[in-house]
C-alpha cells in the first residue's frame, strides 16, 4: 500500500496536487516535478530525486517520458 505524501503550498499551506515530472536537463538523477495549488491558482516546480518524484507519481497523474 502506497502512503499519500503531503505537498503543501508554501504560500497558503493548502495541499498541492501532483501534475507531472520530467528528467532534469543537466542532472540526470533529478526530476523536475510540477505541482499545482488550486487555492493560489499557481503551479510550482521542484527538483526532486528520481525516487521521490516516483513516490509522488503514484499519487497523481502518470509521468511523462522524455523523447
Amino acid at each position: 500500500m502506497t502512503e499519500k505524501l503531503p505537498a503543501n503550498c508554501p504560500k497558503c499551506r493548502a495541499e498541492m496536487i501532483y501534475v507531472t515530472h520530467l528528467p532534469h536537463a543537466q542532472a540526470p538523477h533529478m526530476q523536475r516535478t510540477t505541482f499545482v495549488c488550486y487555492s493560489c491558482n499557481r503551479t510550482r516546480c521542484y527538483m526532486l530525486s528520481t525516487e521521490m518524484a516516483a513516490a509522488y507519481a503514484g499519487t497523481g497523474a502518470p509521468a511523462v517520458e522524455a523523447p
